[in-house]
């Protein structure tokens, strides 16, 4: 576009001086000089004019250092300023926060930004003979989209040589194996390593998208080395928030080292506690806690409403709904126990003029209309039920009404109930409930309720069968089907040799992930930092299993003995 433009401003240029020369003969010379000035003054007024196109693809290129004063890996430094110069604009984030120097002076860094220059101030006498590394973090991106500079450290020496050894590995999620990226990998020197949760390291680096770290110019000594995915950005462990992983012992670095593995997970807190307490919209009381309780109790402190109430709680023991026949109080006390040793003691307040909705609601098991075979229909009320009318609800298949079915109450639970009947397929069902069918603990009925479905074709669902052998037989497992989305959909205790069947499962692919179940709980446990506790192993089946549309398939599969 631009080389089209300048021919043609040329072009007019040229016939501009050949029309003031044919005009010289009748026109004042003066004048036709003034004029080709004029076109000349147009011509590169128009030229200046042009700008750069808008629009385009974003940027998302971080800033490149193009320039270093003095160069890094600097030995005999003596200097008071570094100057750094980038490709584009630059703009500093979080600069004390981001931006240190290992081993660590008395006061910071002075540290400023103008244009695409950034310029640091050492304020004090550096030690002699040793290697300084200023990591940058992410203290420095670019002006109009921040990308981030990453992994830039400017290295240098007061004495002859640098430091020059490395450690280097991978970041991967305990349970997943999953590769993680930018989780920030750092070392404490042994004698600092109590300074972790408490103070900032300053050795450290983020690890790439395949979860690779490296860590240079390191001095001859012993380390600490951890990895930090973290929510709140300080590069400090917070066990409530945090996920963490850890190298066993300390690790004595007097040459290079490679191929450190640094599994990430998320600790059990130490200290169980209620995470939140409130009331719901239909009146039942909630109280969520940071981790499971196998013995979760409740007990009232200083009235008597939950002896007329109904309480459930989760598989996990984290959670637990309360349900009361009235709401009537100003505030209750409740002591929450872990069998009879007492976790925390809780006031639940209600405001008089809170309104709730106490009419219990009837939800059922089949997803559009439709109903696996392998599931029988389940309703599931919102509430407790104290009295059910079995008189008021009715089957009907294909518009035929039936007798000879019922609908059972499901053992364990005042919410559930199950729908005895031999449900065939391809056959249209319409189960109705009148108003009144049931009461909640509130008092007040169901409203009327109605639902139309089908059971799904057994031609739509495939088999699947494991056969498992292990080379160590005293070693316990547990096996768990993943669907697409990685949601454990079954777990099963594997030692030895095992067949396992999942019949009637919907097609699609799935996933099998086996854990080193160490203790024989039957389930998989996290580590303990302060007990120095790995997480326990997993090992996931290289094969993605496809189920098709009535297949029955049967995978072997041998579990090694170095999982």
């Amino acid at each position: 576009m631009w080389a089209q433009k300048n021919v043609f401003l040329m072009s007019v240029f040229k016939n501009s001086l050949i029309l003031s020369c044919g005009l010289k003969s009748r026109l004042n010379r003066g004048w036709v000089w003034c004029a080709s000035f004029l076109m000349l003054t147009w011509i590169f007024s128009a030229c200046a004019s042009i700008q750069s196109p808008t629009g385009g693809p974003k940027d998302t290129e971080a800033p490149k250092v193009v320039r270093e004063n003095p160069k890094n890996l600097n030995t005999k430094f003596k200097y008071e300023k570094i100057e750094l110069e980038f490709d584009e604009f630059i703009k500093l984030n979080n600069v004390f926060t981001e931006i240190s120097i290992s081993p660590a002076l008395e006061n910071p860094l002075d540290v400023k930004a103008k244009k695409e220059r950034l310029e640091i101030k050492i304020g004090e006498a550096l030690a002699p003979n040793t290697t300084y590394t200023i990591n940058f973090g992410k203290g420095v991106g670019d002006v109009n989209e921040n990308n981030l500079l990453k992994n830039y450290n400017y290295v240098f020496s007061t004495g002859e040589t640098l430091d020059s050894l490395s450690i280097s590995g991978k970041v991967i999620d305990a349970i997943t194996n999953e590769a993680l990226k930018e989780v920030t990998v750092f070392l404490f020197p042994v004698e600092q390593d109590s300074l972790l949760g408490k103070k900032k390291p300053s050795i450290y680096t983020l690890s790439d998208t395949a979860g690779n770290f490296k860590l240079n110019n390191l001095r001859a000594q012993a380390y600490r080395i951890y990895a930090l995915k973290e929510t709140a950005a300080d590069r400090i462990y917070n066990e409530s928030i945090d996920e963490i992983g850890f190298v066993d012992s300390a690790v004595l670095l007097n040459k290079n080292i490679s191929g450190i593995k640094l599994r990430v997970f998320k600790e059990e807190p130490s200290k169980v506690r209620v995470l939140e307490k409130k009331m719901e919209g239909d009146g039942a009381i909630l109280l969520s806690l940071n981790n499971g309780v196998r013995g979760l109790k409740l007990k009232e402190l200083n009235t008597n409403y939950l002896t007329n109430s109904k309480t459930e709680i989760n598989l996990r023991g984290d959670s637990t709904k309360i349900w009361l026949a009235n709401l009537d109080f100003d505030s209750l006390r409740v002591s929450i126990n872990d069998q009879e040793k007492e976790i925390e003691q809780v006031s639940i307040y209600r405001n008089k003029r809170e309104t709730f909705n106490r009419t219990p609601v009837i939800r059922d098991n089949a997803t559009n209309g439709k109903l696996r075979p392998d599931r029988g229909f389940e309703i599931n009320l919102s509430m407790p039920v104290t009295a059910s009318d079995m008189t008021k609800v009715s089957l009907k298949v294909d518009s035929v009404e039936l007798a000879d079915w019922s609908l059972v109450k499901v053992l364990d639970s005042d919410r559930k109930y199950r729908l005895n009947y031999a449900l065939k397929p391809g056959k249209k069902y319409n189960i109705s409930f009148q108003e009144g069918a049931f009461t909640g603990i509130s008092g007040n009925k169901t409203k009327a309720y109605s639902k139309m479905f089908t059971v799904e074709d057994l031609e739509n669902f495939g088999n699947l069968t494991v056969q498992i052998s292990t080379t160590d037989s005293s070693k316990q497992y547990v096996l768990q089907l993943l669907s697409e989305s990685n949601t454990v959909l079954r777990e099963e205790i594997v030692s030895g040799e095992k067949n396992i069947s999942y019949s009637t499962y919907p097609v699609g692919k799935y996933t099998l992930r086996f854990v080193l179940d160490e203790n024989r709980n039957g389930k998989w446990d996290t580590g303990n930092l302060k007990e120095n506790r790995q997480p326990e192993k997993t090992w996931i089946y290289e094969k993605v299993i496809t189920l098709r549309a009535n297949w029955d398939l049967e995978e072997k599969i041998t579990i090694s003995k170095d999982l």
